[in-house]
């Protein structure tokens, strides 16, 4: 029997071969990890199953109550190990069936941040071709409690997080109890819980991550996904130990199927990996990990500022207001100014359905938006503009060329307002080619904006499943992104889709930065951009903070407080700002660059947030990020009256951003009680904000350092 054991840093990474209960002289090879401090008593009593789950057209189960469940633990899992290889830097295992099947289960280490990179790779030597219909890109197994000595999966939790439109990435923690994941009396009866999504916005619904926990002995094992299209998870029990494993959404749940010709293969998608001390320690590590491997034009190491002229013009941006407005901003020193949406706009339409054609618009910019181009650049600004390039609107030419728009069962796939142009055809790179790429170059813009604000969803004609020519369009989609930076070297990339639903750790790892979410001027800004910062380097992660002419001191201090969780994007009424509120936000930037190598590259130490309803928010948040002796307390108070209380114990205050009065003194930071107690009507949980009631912001950034 097949079993080796490595230890990478605090991690020991076992591969155990086991039988398979109820099938005779066959056994699996699987793929199991402990805390390298842990004493694993026995690894076969792990009851791993097979590290590469896959599954073709017409193979049996090995296990009961596994179809429309499951298709892990099918026939083709049964693999033996052709060959193995391990350095200091991970492990590669190449498996076969002895069929012809042949399987490269590449792990690679990271000493810097602990994580693991996990990926498959599929040949087919058979001689005659093959339909895949799940390859997943990890599995891993022989989860257990290590506080039971990892005989049971009693107390395990499991983080998943919940993402919708301007609600991304919130947090959901649920008892194995609470989802049924336990092993029956007669130890058979799979249970499975799976969840993932469909179509080519892979933030909606679910973030591809999750962690399953041990709190009592302080070992949690989290993985990351990089999923540019429909994806999947799934922890399932049937002995006395899980699994836990993800990869592209499989033919039961994402109708993917895929034929490989005899002497061809396919690679899945990569998941990131690790075992920490708790749920906040896997989320750093893995965003420290994306930190590590991410390349991004020069320009954007030192976290420039930015300004959109979104919520200044609101889809109506032109050669008159953007010249305004960058006279109003000059006081700010920034360092990027983006164009947003509108610009293409027909003089007898709205902007919002005119995408697809892409023709400047003469009446709003009547010297060419090169010339606007120009005008930032003599700012000392770095010129940006929008693009929703891979669809076309109603209102455009374009949405009714349907030789190149996507289909499904023969019909063009239309989503309200929206169609999709299908990336695969010549045709349509050459027309994007010369509408966007070609549009960049003239007209010399460094920066480009690429939203995507519908889905199509489980997938379109053109390939052997619905879901496999979804996953090329989705593929096709990031080829666009290298065309992008061969056509204008160290251009800076937004990757935005309604915000934040694209996020996933594969796009997010060529582009520069991302629109957090679209809650531009929401007081729940501060919560989701906490949320986000999880999983996404924060100098990836754009955060608005909106100006209004309405905004009493408070608003703005709490809008620039919630920005400084990531990158700084500032938006608004800004034609008419008081000295007083120029100096405000100056104020703000600069201890905002002040701290940003802590933002940049700290840990996340602690987000007490006890603010349940987002949209009636009633208390408070305290955000802390330490790099070294440093350390950086962000803390966001709403509706609620109650002082707010930090601990600092073995910190002194360096410098605070703030118009709340507050005392630093007896290792306790503490923000005074609000005045006056909020209008609403009172709920269980919060108060909900009457018609033209008027929330109470209260906000401060606190930089401390620890005491000698």
């Amino acid at each position: 029997m097949f079993q080796r054991k490595y230890i990478f840093g605090d991690t020991a990474v076992y591969y155990v071969e086991t039988p398979v209960e109820g099938h005779e002289g066959k056994t699996t090879v699987g793929l199991a990890m402990y805390p390298a401090a842990y004493p694993v008593p026995q690894a076969e009593a792990l009851r791993c199953d097979s590290l590469v789950q896959v599954a073709f057209t017409g193979d049996e189960g090995l296990i009961d109550y596994t179809f429309g469940v499951t298709m892990r633990n099918r026939a083709a899992t049964l693999l033996k190990v052709e060959s193995q290889r391990a350095d200091e830097n991970g492990v590669v295992t190449i498996l076969t069936d002895g069929k012809g099947n042949f399987y490269t289960h590449t792990l690679l280490y990271s000493a810097k941040t602990g994580v693991f990179t996990v990926w498959v790779r599929y040949e087919n030597r058979t001689g005659e071709a093959r339909t895949l219909e799940l390859l997943e890109s990890l599995s891993l197994s022989g989860i257990a409690a290590p506080s039971l000595g990892a005989k049971a999966t009693c107390g395990l939790r499991l983080h998943r997080m919940t993402s919708a439109w301007s609600r991304e990435c919130r947090m959901k923690t649920d008892t194995f109890a609470q989802l049924g994941l336990d092993m029956s009396w007669a130890r058979y009866g799979v249970k499975c819980e799976k969840w993932g999504q469909l179509g080519s916005m892979p933030n909606r619904g679910w973030y591809p991550f999750a962690a399953i926990e041990d709190a009592s002995a302080g070992v949690c094992w989290g993985i990351q996904l990089e999923a540019p299209y429909s994806w999947q998870m799934e922890v399932c029990q049937e002995k006395e130990t899980c699994s836990l494993s993800a990869g592209l959404a499989d033919y039961e749940y994402g109708h993917w199927r895929k034929n490989i010709p005899a002497g061809a293969g396919f690679e899945t998608c990569k998941v990131y990996l690790c075992v920490k001390k708790d749920v906040l320690g896997v989320c750093n590590a893995i965003v420290h990990e994306q930190e590590r491997i991410l390349t991004a034009p020069a320009c954007e190491e030192e976290m420039p500022v930015l300004f959109n002229e979104y919520c200044t013009t609101w889809g109506c941006p032109s050669e008159e207001n953007i010249a305004k407005i960058l006279a109003a901003v000059r006081p700010l020193g920034l360092d990027y100014f983006v164009i947003d949406c509108g610009w293409y706009k027909p003089d007898d339409k709205g902007w919002c359905n005119a995408t697809g054609d892409w023709k400047e618009s003469r009446s709003l910019f009547p010297h060419g938006i090169g010339a606007v181009s120009e005008a930032i650049r003599a700012e000392g600004l770095l010129p940006g503009i929008w693009f929703e390039f891979e669809v076309a609107g109603r209102d455009s030419e374009a949405f009714s060329r349907e030789d190149m728009l996507l289909k499904r069962d023969g019909k063009v796939v239309t989503s309200k307002n929206r169609r999709f142009f299908d990336l695969r055809l010549p045709a349509v790179n050459g027309y994007i080619t010369a509408r966007m790429t070609d549009f960049l170059v003239k007209n010399g813009f460094k920066y480009i904006k690429i939203d995507y604000n519908d889905t199509y969803g489980i997938g379109v004609d053109g390939a052997e499943s619905l879901g496999e020519g979804g996953r090329q369009v989705a593929e096709e989609s990031l080829r666009w992104l290298g065309r992008i930076k061969a056509a204008v070297p160290d251009m800076v990339i937004e990757n935005c889709s309604s915000g934040g639903s694209r996020i996933e750790p594969k796009r997010m790892g060529m582009v520069s930065m991302c629109s957090f979410s679209d809650a531009h001027e929401c007081a729940e800004i501060p919560f989701v951009a906490a949320n986000v910062s999880r999983v996404i380097p924060a100098r990836q992660s754009q955060i608005w903070a909106v100006l209004r002419d309405k905004d009493t001191p408070s608003r703005t201090v709490y809008s620039l407080c919630a920005a400084m969780l990531g990158r700084i994007c500032l938006s608004g009424d800004v034609l008419n700002m008081s000295p007083e509120k120029v100096s405000l936000i100056c104020e703000g930037l600069d201890f905002y660059r002040s701290v940003k190598d802590i933002v940049r590259d700290g840990d996340i130490v602690g987000i007490d947030c006890d603010v349940t309803y987002y949209r009636a928010p009633y208390g408070r948040q305290i955000y802390e990020k330490q790099l070294g002796n440093r350390k950086l307390v962000v803390v966001h108070a709403l509706q609620k009256p109650d002082a707010v209380e930090v601990s600092i114990a073995g910190y002194r205050l360096v410098r605070a951003y703030t118009d709340i009065a507050y005392t630093a003194e007896d290792g306790v930071l503490r923000l005074a009680a609000a005045q006056e107690p909020p209008a609403g009507t009172p709920f269980f949980g919060g108060v909900l904000p009457g018609e033209h009631g008027e929330l109470v912001f209260r906000a401060g950034a606190f930089l401390l350092e620890k005491e000698t």
